[in-house]
């Protein structure tokens, strides 16, 4: 049924607008502002204000909503109908531009994910890739403990550079800087990531921007010969202490005598072990996968850990978890410093062992392309054109600061 509206012309005003009532659908043009007109709708007394106009783009004639009279007061409306003509007046349609507004907005909607969800594509699409697995794992453990718990449910197109800075602060004040600047180079890594997805617009990381700390340089504590010997004992004497585990603290002696990583011992593999060859061949480390060289003292140590770790049913590890067999031992730092107290030695870290290994062999005078070796603190490939002469002089190295020990 075609609607019928009385059309009339009439100035707006406040006053009558508020007053007006008809039995009709009217439609009155406003004599100030070209192309201004509005619809009273009778059937629901409804005020409806649009703007006609013709496009530069199509030269048709088109009608644009500028406002409802229940939502907008009629200097506003007068305003938004200025503001739509001046629109007109630089070439710009302003229904093409809603129509752009629209569909920009409904992209933006589709991209709108959380930092969740880009945590599980970019570990899954990524991550796993590109990245190890003991560095997988170590971006899982970062983003749970700090980024997820601060803007897990968070839409990352939200996220400013203030809400970056404030987070920043709250990690190093919690944990350090270091932990902290970990944590920030994931995120970076992540929104990266998901500019490539368009869920953030390109060039817009706010990551970059934050100011990074440092933590004050930490002086490593190096055992010498007698404090080698000291913990050695107190090593031994945990083992045999009736209310301590004995392999958390056989893995502490087998730290001190190889100077690996902590992670590379108390994660240690059964198949990862050639005591027949005397090396470790580790399938992961900081520096990748790398062999290691063992002396005659480790590999006895080894041995005893391997028939220790069969005997608690261990199909895996050298060093299985007290608790749960399945999984490795964690956590031997209470056991380190109950060594420590025992043998009267400084407080120091558990790291500082390798520290004290490389230490050793230095003032041994060993070979120290054989020491970097024994460290792994260079890839296999670095050492290529050495690997015969590295290896004599490795094992020849790691039996010296076993012996040294020892004697």
């Amino acid at each position: 049924m075609r609607v019928i509206w009385q059309c009339t012309k009439k100035q707006f005003k406040e006053g009558w607008l508020k007053t007006l009532v008809n039995t009709h659908n009217m439609q009155i043009t406003d004599g100030t502002i070209p192309g201004l007109y509005l619809r009273y709708y009778a059937g629901t007394n409804r005020i409806s204000f649009y703007l006609a106009y013709r496009s530069a783009m199509t030269r048709k004639h088109r009608n644009i909503l500028v406002g409802k009279y229940s939502d907008f007061k009629l200097e506003e409306i007068k305003d938004r109908a200025i503001k739509i003509r001046q629109m007109l007046a630089t070439g710009i349609d302003p229904i093409e531009e809603q129509v752009k507004q629209k569909k920009k907005k409904e992209e933006e909607l589709a991209t709108r994910v959380t930092v969740d969800q880009v945590f599980e594509e970019y570990m899954e699409k990524y991550s796993k890739i590109y990245k190890k697995p003991s560095t997988q794992y170590s971006d899982g453990k970062e983003y749970k403990g700090y980024i997820q718990p601060r803007f897990g449910s968070m839409y990352i197109r939200d996220i400013e550079e203030k809400h970056i800075v404030d987070a920043y602060t709250e990690w190093a004040k919690a944990t350090s800087f270091s932990t902290a600047n970990k944590t920030l180079s994931l995120f970076s890594s992540m929104w990266d990531w998901s500019e490539t997805y368009k869920y953030v617009p390109r060039d817009c990381n706010p990551c970059r921007h934050v100011k990074k700390g440092s933590n004050e340089k930490f002086k490593a504590t190096v055992l010498d010969i007698d404090g080698y010997r000291r913990l050695f004992k107190a090593l031994d004497d945990g083992m045999n202490h009736p209310g301590k585990h004995a392999r958390m603290f056989r893995a502490l002696k087998l730290l001190a005598l190889t100077g690996c990583r902590c992670s590379e011992i108390t994660d240690l593999e059964l198949d990862e072990v050639a005591l027949e060859e005397k090396r470790i061949h580790l399938k992961d480390s900081k520096t990748g996968a790398r062999d290691i060289k063992l002396s005659d003292a480790a590999v006895a140590e080894l041995e005893i850990a391997i028939k220790e770790a069969k005997k608690a049913k261990s199909d895996k590890y050298v060093f299985p978890g007290v608790l749960d067999k399945t999984k490795p031992i964690s956590n031997v730092t209470k056991p380190f410093n109950w060594a420590l107290e025992q043998a009267g030695l400084p407080h120091m870290r558990i790291h500082d062992l390798r520290h004290s290994f490389i230490t050793m062999g230095a003032n041994l005078g060993e070979n120290m392309n054989a020491m970097k070796d024994a460290a792994g603190h260079t890839k296999l490939t670095t050492t290529e054109m050495y690997t015969h002469a590295a290896d004599k002089n490795t094992f020849a190295a790691v039996n010296n600061i076993a012996a040294a020990i020892y004697e």
